[in-house]
């Protein structure tokens, strides 16, 4: 029996539709308040950037933890914490958010940050029918209870206009950032037009060439991708975004060993950063470095734990690589552990239990 490798799933949403990194954009400037905050979408929910605000102003809110600074504080800093730790639980699990939000009964939820971060709750929330998404900006998307008035790409016209005087540089980010959360939805035609408007402004820049590698990669357009990839390269040799999806180019071209020159790169970037790992895990695989998957896989585990998000898929991967080393015992180990994870799927735990037959009986782990 083969398991079905969802580490290539899992690194291309992170890359060409959740975000590898937050921002897609060079950091020589600073960006304005409209780029740096979701000033524009607590405007949009009624509510000021800024602490003084009233919490009625918005009503009951689930938001994400990079949006917790810019909302009004609970009387105490860890009350806030926490509730952003309960909310921070539920973000990969739609289920478990249901359940909260039938006991908070939400308003509207604000979700900002990388998209990776909460994919499957964004995935389940654009599926939903009491649920509508009413605005996309380059910082956040916000989500209301139906009736609701529904975001169409006519609303970017709006956005467009409030950075008419911005300059050309922050037109671009903007461009770019607001496509990046386009792609993450499924919206590829907007995306594409806003990608095509920010090379028209610059044509040099890494992030527009990096962000067109992506939105060929979602489309399967491999050949596309890496050449939008080798631009982004030229025009910003260390900017890890454009690292990442010349990488992720080149694993789709079998050229595995080139993909782990780059991601190797990127690991020594940013060590403990969640999508650059989940790239690394999947390069090493195909290159056959199974040390460096099992050490890449082993932060993943540890990391997805601290955020209090399951890790039995994880899991059967890293048995996996401990199987195509001949280490059974710790391969036995994390199967068991992964059969511990109630969110396993059907064919999930069918492998993991048929992957401990196979160790005990001595046969190998395909």
């Amino acid at each position: 029996m083969k398991f079905p490798r969802l580490l290539a799933l899992a690194a291309a949403l992170s890359i060409a539709a959740g975000g590898a990194f937050v921002w897609l954009r060079r950091p020589e400037l600073p960006l304005s308040v409209e780029l740096a905050t979701p000033s524009l979408a607590l405007a949009q929910l009624g509510a000021p950037a800024s602490s003084s605000a009233s919490p009625s102003s918005i009503g009951r809110l689930f938001y994400t933890r990079s949006a917790a600074a810019f909302l009004p504080a609970p009387a105490e800093a860890a009350a806030r914490e926490k509730q952003v730790v309960e909310y921070e639980t539920v973000l990969h699990d739609p289920k478990a958010w249901r359940a909260l939000d039938r006991r908070e009964r939400f308003e509207a939820l604000l979700l900002t940050g990388s998209p990776a971060e909460f994919r499957p709750l964004l995935d389940h929330l654009r599926q939903a029918p009491d649920w509508k998404l009413t605005y996309v900006d380059a910082t956040s998307f916000i989500f209301r209870r139906t009736p609701a008035v529904e975001w169409t790409p006519a609303a970017l016209g709006t956005l467009k206009e409030c950075f008419a005087t911005h300059s050309r540089s922050e037109q671009v980010t903007m461009r770019v950032q607001t496509a990046h959360r386009l792609a993450a939805i499924g919206e590829y035609r907007p995306a594409k037009e806003l990608l095509d408007e920010a090379e028209a402004l610059d044509v040099r820049s890494t992030a527009v060439w990096t962000e067109l590698a992506s939105w060929h990669a979602a489309q399967g357009k491999w050949d596309e991708s890496l050449e939008a990839s080798e631009k982004a390269v030229k025009y910003g040799r260390n900017y890890p975004p454009a690292l990442a999806a010349k990488a992720n180019a080149l694993f789709a071209h079998g050229k595995f060993n080139d993909a782990l020159h780059l991601t190797r790169r990127l690991v020594e970037k940013a060590p403990e950063d969640g999508p650059t790992l989940y790239l690394h895990a999947k390069v090493t695989h195909a290159a056959r470095a199974y040390a460096e998957e099992i050490e890449t896989l082993q932060k993943i585990i540890a990391g997805a734990e601290a955020r209090h998000m399951p890790t039995g898929t994880w899991r059967i991967f890293l048995a996996q690589a401990y199987g195509a080393t001949g280490e059974a015992e710790p391969a036995l180990e994390q199967f068991e552990k992964a059969l511990k994870d109630p969110g396993l799927t059907e064919r999930e735990r069918s492998f993991a239990e048929k992957g401990i037959e196979r160790i005990r009986s001595r046969e190998p782990i395909l």
